[in-house]
């Protein structure tokens, strides 16, 4: 699978603009400096073979246009995206680098949480 990298259209961003939902036009990459240590923990959930696979498995999560995601923006501009059914967390930052890409242990109330917590108001 390789990572598609262009914009994301399914919370309005087709003009490439942040908006209530989306701050980034389209993921290009993880933070290389949390990139490994991210691999080590969560590689295996998503049965990433190597660090390159990990990456663009979240390229493709991070820009894959879906009915059953959610996402925000929180106070730094960055985005948490959310898949419900696959119970699958990316947090983008406002530039398309992926800080964060994991199944959260406590599923969907650990997404209301943080959307509870951290929406830019």
């Amino acid at each position: 699978m390789t990572g598609t990298k262009g914009p994301s259209y399914l919370y309005g961003n087709k003009n490439q603009k942040p908006t209530e939902h989306i701050s980034y036009p389209y993921a290009k990459s993880f933070n290389n400096s949390t990139l490994y240590d991210h691999f080590s923990r969560h590689g295996k959930e998503f049965g990433a073979n190597s660090i390159t696979d990990y990456e663009n498995k979240a390229i493709y999560f991070a820009n894959k246009i879906s009915t059953v995601a959610d996402s925000f923006v929180d106070g730094n501009n960055s985005t948490y995206k959310y898949n419900y059914v696959t119970n699958t967390l990316a947090i983008i930052n406002s530039k398309g680098k992926i800080i964060s890409y994991f199944k959260p242990k406590s599923g969907k109330s650990y997404y209301e949480k943080q959307k509870e917590m951290k929406v830019r108001k």
